[in-house]
């Protein structure tokens, strides 16, 4: 049995964040395919850039200068945590595998955390920066309605609108969908329509009939995420810019920490375990609306 001291529980703190660290690495959460990261110097920052994007033109006399419009938004830093405690004869008894267990789950955590701020702020659908909901039949960018729901044709009529997107200069935006996001009940339909070497409707009035070749074939990433609200909903997002549909700000990155090199500590003395949590300063915001389109699916 290991005699569990000070001097030893600093040694094995090292062991613990190599640990997590390795585990964190390993995985990646979709926000990292979906959002652009950011980082934060302050308590907050101010997005009133986005949008304002000048066009070039022909020089004639002196320059045109973009003033920034009165609309924007602020993306406003929060904190998070999760802690775990290890108890002091798991590591008496030198129980490796379930100390090994706790860490990779606490990594677990950390890792999910972007994806659930990021579809926290999908599924409230929250302003734009223009001050209107971010999916809105304003934007060009929401259906809904019977003919909504996933399927060969509505996935066109999808892409079609999302091409016509244009600047606030009415410039055409050139989009071009990479992504299309799905609930776990749409994943089946949503890779046959990706993935099928054939038309995967049925033919009739208006069909190619489903021995034709599949344009949308390759043509996108299929998500999936049970985060999502809706069992019938869908998403198509353009996320090959620089700034993507969702932005991730980060003023303080996942960090581990530890409460454990203090034996007199209270978390020691009076619940005998060592605690060990992750923290963070970050939060979720909206990017440019008109590289998202969203189907309610009914």
């Amino acid at each position: 049995m290991i005699t569990v001291t000070r001097d030893f529980v600093r040694m094995f703190n090292p062991a613990v964040k190599a640990l997590f660290q390795d585990a964190y690495d390993a995985q990646r959460n979709l926000a990292s395919s979906l959002a652009t990261f950011v980082d934060s110097s302050l308590p907050q920052e101010d997005y009133s850039f986005i949008g304002q994007i000048p066009i070039m033109q022909q020089w004639t006399d002196e320059r045109s200068i973009k003033a920034l419009k009165e609309y924007g938004f602020t993306i406003t830093n929060k904190k998070f945590e999760a802690t775990i405690g290890i108890q002091r004869e798991v590591l008496e008894d030198e129980r490796w595998g379930a100390i090994k267990m706790r860490i990779m789950g606490l990594a677990d955590a950390a890792v999910a955390h972007y994806d659930q701020i990021l579809f926290s702020l999908i599924n409230g659908n929250g302003n734009a920066y223009d001050g209107t909901a971010f999916y809105h039949a304003n934007h060009s960018n929401l259906t809904s309605g019977a003919s909504s729901a996933l399927s060969a044709t509505s996935l066109a009529t999808g892409v079609a609108a999302m091409r016509k997107q244009k600047l606030d200069n009415g410039e055409p935006m050139d989009v071009n969908p990479t992504h299309l996001l799905v609930p776990p009940d749409l994943e089946m339909v949503a890779r046959q329509l990706v993935n099928s070497s054939f038309y995967p409707s049925e033919a009739g009035a208006g069909k190619p009939g489903n021995m034709a070749t599949n344009i949308w074939r390759g043509q996108f990433e299929v998500v999936v995420s049970p985060r999502l609200t809706t069992a019938t909903e869908w998403h198509l997002l353009d996320c090959s810019k620089r700034v993507k549909p969702f932005i991730v700000q980060q003023r303080v990155p996942i960090t581990l920490e530890s409460m454990d090199t203090d034996r007199e500590s209270d978390s020691v003395f009076l619940r005998d375990e060592f605690l060990y949590g992750v923290r963070s300063r970050d939060n979720a915001g909206f990017g440019l609306y008109q590289l998202a389109y969203k189907s309610a699916g009914a």
